[in-house]
């Protein structure tokens, strides 16, 4: 059994870069989490408008697999189910955070 490191490629290199490159640089905690939920909304909202052309090819006619366009309405469904946990946790983490005393 292969165990590979956190260095290996989970894409977790990409999101917490090494100190040591030359194209490391130090970013705040703001510009990434808004960079995270930026490109979160932005393949949410692809996964809506690929449903949304499903939906239009199948009542055009273009289209004759009901299963294909169902998999893609409840593909981008689970997917704001998922957008909208995260930003729950996002504004209740941010309330916690408030509520604490100095």
């Amino acid at each position: 059994m292969d165990i590979k490191g956190l260095q290996s490629g989970y894409g977790i290199s990409s999101a917490f870069p090494a100190t040591g490159t030359k194209d490391a640089r130090p970013t705040s905690v703001a510009e990434s989490t808004g960079k995270f939920f930026g490109e979160l909304v932005g393949k949410v909202n692809d996964l809506q408008l690929q449903a949304d052309s499903e939906i239009q090819k199948l009542a055009t006619g273009e289209s004759k697999g009901l299963h294909e366009v169902m998999l893609a309405v409840e593909k981008s469904g689970i997917a704001f189910q998922f957008l909208n946990q995260v930003r729950n946790k996002a504004i209740e983490s941010y309330q916690e955070i408030m509520r604490m005393q100095v």
